[in-house]
């Protein structure tokens, strides 16, 4: 297995850091239906990794990142705000430093927050060193169910049923939103989907959520203030 990568923007529900506790993958090609930052698939870069993203600018980031040269990565100047890039830079890699500009949030930022800021390495220089180990990568802009008929390994990470801000400690206030929130799946019909998934299928979600039969398998604090994710998962096999 090839060394794991870092990811190239922290992302609302991102799973780099926890993707060690879920199983590792058993197929050659990895399959992440509602990619985001891919926190999985970085684990396993080596792998063939199919990434599918209804977010345009999500989709957007990710196939300009599998095509982007290094030397055109190591020319973007480290900004504080977005009307800082050159003219010739292009939108997607506008959007890529917005996202580097935040801390966990779903859309890019025009400048960087002052956390980001006080914690430093937020350009796009370092990735420069990474993106060799994704040119093999495919990235498809639409609905999870337009991902490919295969045998894979499957990490199915969706908008949760159960919010994350529901689980949240007592005097934590406020909710969360994801960019199409998930309000737009039919969760019993994702359900169904992950079912029939051929391969290791590994879904995501909060405890309580029973558009599957969850199982806890940790806890940890969330990116909100004082708050606690209590995460669960189906994990099913299928020839």
């Amino acid at each position: 297995m090839s060394h794991r990568l870092r990811p190239f923007w922290r992302y609302f529900g991102g799973k780099w850091r926890a993707a060690r506790r879920y199983p590792q993958p058993e197929h050659d090609i990895i399959v992440e239906p509602f990619a985001g930052a891919a926190g999985y698939a970085l684990r396993y870069p080596d792998r063939r990794v199919v990434l599918i993203e209804k977010n345009e600018i999500v989709a957007g980031v990710w196939a300009y990142l599998i095509r982007v040269s290094v030397n055109e990565l190591l020319r973007i100047p480290n900004v504080d705000t977005i009307d800082e890039l050159p003219a010739w830079v292009p939108q997607e890699a506008k959007w890529l430093v917005g996202l580097r500009f935040g801390a966990g949030d779903t859309r890019p930022r025009t400048r960087v927050s002052p956390m980001v800021k006080r914690d430093g390495g937020y350009g796009v220089a370092f990735i420069a060193h990474q993106i060799e180990a994704i040119r093999h990568w495919r990235v498809i802009h639409g609905e999870y169910t337009m991902a490919p008929q295969v045998s894979a390994t499957w990490f199915i990470d969706p908008p949760y049923q159960i919010s994350g801000s529901r689980n949240r400690t007592a005097g934590a206030r406020g909710r969360v939103r994801y960019p199409n929130g998930g309000d737009f799946l039919n969760y019993s019909l994702l359900g169904e989907w992950c079912r029939k998934r051929r391969g290791l299928v590994i879904a995501c979600e909060n405890v309580g959520s029973n558009w599957l039969p969850f199982e806890p398998i940790f806890t940890h604090a969330s990116c909100l203030p004082g708050g606690v994710s209590k995460e669960a998962v189906w994990v099913g096999r299928r020839a």
